[in-house]
């Protein structure tokens, strides 16, 4: 069984989010380096998920696909309450930027994306009584 003590409702992670920055996605990308271990928070939509390796690619900006990052997370990074990750789901996270992903996408170019590690995250279906849990 997974250990889900360590999550925290959105009202208990209140006073922490006020450490993070809002980073548009063309800073993230052009200056990833500049912006290593920074605390950040965005907003986006999930476009593919992978429980076994545990992450998340989000498309930031309008839910555009060409815009995505890498969010690496554990369980205790969900805010408290049922996950049920769906594609195209909206997300926000907060979580520190470590790095950047190399792949080949799907027209086989190189391309590299932010690598983030979330620190909280709220889906769209968590907390369903508190309302500050809806992105």
């Amino acid at each position: 069984m997974a250990n889900r003590s360590k999550q925290k409702t959105v009202s208990e992670f209140n006073k922490e989010r006020k450490e993070y920055s809002y980073v548009s996605f063309d800073n993230l990308y052009s200056n990833t380096d500049l912006y290593y271990g920074t605390k950040i928070y965005q907003v986006g939509h999930i476009k593919n998920f992978d429980s076994a390796h545990k992450y998340l690619l989000i498309a930031l900006d309008g839910n555009d696909k060409s815009r995505t990052i890498k969010l690496k997370y554990n369980l205790s990074s969900f805010a408290r309450g049922d996950v049920d990750l769906q594609e195209n789901d909206p997300v926000k996270f907060y979580g520190r930027v470590m790095s950047t992903d190399s792949y080949v996408n799907e027209k086989g170019r190189d391309v590299s994306r932010p690598v983030v590690s979330a620190d909280f995250i709220q889906t769209k279906n968590n907390n369903r009584s508190d309302n500050n849990g809806i992105v």
